[in-house]
């Protein structure tokens, strides 16, 4: 069960990074005009968001450990902080609006650690001998 939500947790993280890539592009293609609103950008984002917290639930219950926990658990802190940021536009304060940018990238960033995280502790289950206590990176 546990290796189940361990693969959960995988998933979701790589499905983010990849994400990260794209509401890039999307926010790229409507500041060039291309598209006339940033709906596309907006409901992956959305997505994004429902991401993080599965994969920080997966995490849990998969008892993936701390160093797995905080890490997903910062990746969802900074995809929750990216609507507060881009609405400080609208209530005048526009310097505080523009972090939504720069925290895009730490996003990509830590989505690429859990992912690694992930990875590793996925790899270090499946290599414990049975009935074998296995300490998770972090722990």
């Amino acid at each position: 069960m546990k290796s189940t939500f361990g693969r959960i947790h995988g998933g979701l993280t790589l499905l983010i990074s990849v994400g990260v890539l794209v509401q890039m592009f999307l926010a790229g293609i409507w500041h060039a005009r291309v598209v006339s609103s940033p709906d596309a950008h907006i409901m992956l984002g959305l997505g994004l968001l429902l991401a993080s917290l599965l994969a920080l639930v997966a995490a849990i219950v998969g008892g993936m450990g701390r160093r797995a926990i905080g890490v997903t658990a910062l990746l969802f802190v900074l995809i929750l902080l990216q609507p507060i940021l881009i609405e400080q536009r609208r209530a005048g304060l526009p310097l505080l609006s523009a972090f939504h940018t720069l925290n895009a990238a730490f996003i990509g960033i830590v989505g690429g650690i859990v992912a690694r995280v992930s990875q590793v502790t996925r790899a270090e289950r499946e290599e414990a001998i049975p009935g074998e206590a296995v300490i998770s990176p972090g722990d």
